[in-house]
C-alpha cells in the first residue's frame, strides 16, 4: 500500500493537469475521486513513482449503449449500489426537473412530456415507459451524497417504431375471407386511452403497413410501398385494422403491437384470402400453407442510451443548478 506522507501529488486525467493535492497519512484511494494517472514525489525517496488508482464506484469513465425504439421502455441506472447515504436525487431534462426522491418519497413534478410514464426505483434508477422520439435528448441526474454532490449524464436516442414485433408473443387468431371481401383484424380493445403507439406489420419480414401515434394526434401512416394502397383503415377507437378489397396475395401473418404508458399489447393474426369459387378442401389447403409459413417465421425468430458517469469536483449548489437547467 502506497501512502502519501507530507508529499505532493500531481493529478492528471487524460494527461491534463487538474490540481495539486497534499496528503498526510492518506492512501491514494482516499485522495482521488476518480481514476487518474498520477506522479508522486516525496522528500523521503529519491525517485518519482507513477501509479494509477480507482476509488470504488467512481471508477473510470463508463459508456453503455442499447437500442431503444418507439414504444419501448428504458431504465436509466446510475448504479448506486455501492453508495451509502444519498439524501436527494433529482432527474432533469431540457432544463426542467421531472422526477425527485429523498429515498423515502418519490415526486413527479407536473410535466406533460412524461405524464404517467415514470417510475423511480429504490436504487435511484428511473424507468420511462412508452418512449417516443420527443423523449430523445440529454438527461441530467443530480445526486446529493453525504460526501458532496455528484452529477451523471444520460444521452437517450429513440428511433422509429419497432422493426420487429416478437413473433411468438400474443394470442393467435385466424381469419378467412373470400377475395374481394373486407376483413377486420380485431384488437379486442374497447377504447384506446389516447397515449398509445399502434404498429401493424405483416409477413415474415415484418413489413410496416400501419402506424398511429394517438398521443401526437397525427394522421396514421399507411403502407409505404403501395402493396395495400388505399385498402387499409385503422380504427381510432380500438386500433383494429380493416383490409378492404382483399386479394389472395394478402394471405399471411399479421402482427400488432400497441404500446401505452401502462402496458404493451401483442396480437397475431393468420389471414387466408381464397378465390370465390374454391372448394372447402382447397381453402383448407391454403390455410395449412399459411400456418406453415407462420410457424417458419416463429422458428426463425430489438435509445440508444449512452451515459457517462463522473465524479464532479466540488461546486456550489448554485453552479450545479445552472448546469442542470442548461
Amino acid at each position: 500500500m502506497l501512502y502519501l506522507v507530507h508529499c505532493q501529488s500531481h493529478w492528471s486525467e487524460n494527461f491534463a493537469l487538474l490540481h495539486s493535492l497534499c496528503g498526510n497519512g492518506q492512501t491514494l484511494s482516499q485522495c482521488c475521486c476518480d481514476s487518474y494517472i498520477c506522479s508522486v514525489s516525496s522528500p523521503a525517496v529519491s525517485s518519482v513513482s507513477v501509479c494509477a488508482c480507482s476509488a470504488g464506484v467512481f471508477g473510470a469513465d463508463e459508456e453503455r449503449v442499447k437500442a431503444v425504439r418507439e414504444g419501448d421502455s428504458v431504465t436509466l441506472n446510475p448504479d448506486l449500489t455501492q453508495i451509502q447515504g444519498f439524501t436527494e436525487i433529482q432527474w432533469w431534462f431540457k432544463g426542467q426537473l421531472f422526477a425527485y426522491t429523498n429515498g423515502r418519497n418519490h415526486e413527479y413534478p407536473e410535466n406533460e412530456r412524461f405524464r404517467d410514464r415514470l417510475k423511480l426505483n429504490q436504487n435511484g434508477s428511473l424507468t420511462i415507459t412508452n418512449m417516443k422520439t420527443k423523449h430523445s435528448g440529454l438527461y441530467k441526474l443530480w445526486i446529493e451524497l453525504n460526501t458532496g454532490p455528484l452529477t451523471l449524464d444520460f444521452t437517450v436516442t429513440v428511433n422509429e417504431s419497432p422493426s420487429v414485433i416478437d413473433a411468438v408473443k400474443g394470442e393467435m387468431k385466424f381469419e378467412s375471407v373470400k377475395e374481394g371481401a373486407p376483413v377486420t383484424l380485431q384488437t379486442d380493445v374497447i377504447q384506446l386511452n389516447g397515449d398509445e403507439l399502434i404498429v401493424w406489420r405483416c409477413g415474415e419480414e415484418g413489413k410496416l403497413i400501419a402506424k398511429a401515434d394517438m398521443e401526437a394526434k397525427s394522421s396514421p401512416l399507411y403502407d409505404t410501398d403501395g402493396r395495400f394502397s388505399g385498402r387499409l383503415e385503422l380504427d381510432h377507437v380500438t386500433g383494429s385494422l380493416t383490409l378492404t378489397n382483399t386479394r389472395t396475395t394478402d394471405s399471411g401473418l399479421y402482427k400488432l403491437q400497441i404500446s401505452s404508458n401502462q402496458q404493451i399489447l401483442y396480437k397475431r393474426f393468420t389471414v387466408t384470402v381464397s378465390e370465390p369459387d374454391l372448394s372447402p378442401g382447397a381453402v383448407a389447403g391454403i390455410v395449412i400453407g399459411v400456418l406453415a409459413a407462420a410457424a417458419a417465421a416463429v422458428a426463425g425468430g430489438v435509445a440508444g442510451v449512452i451515459y457517462h458517469r463522473r465524479k464532479t469536483p466540488t461546486r456550489t449548489r448554485q453552479t450545479f443548478l445552472q448546469y442542470l437547467m442548461s
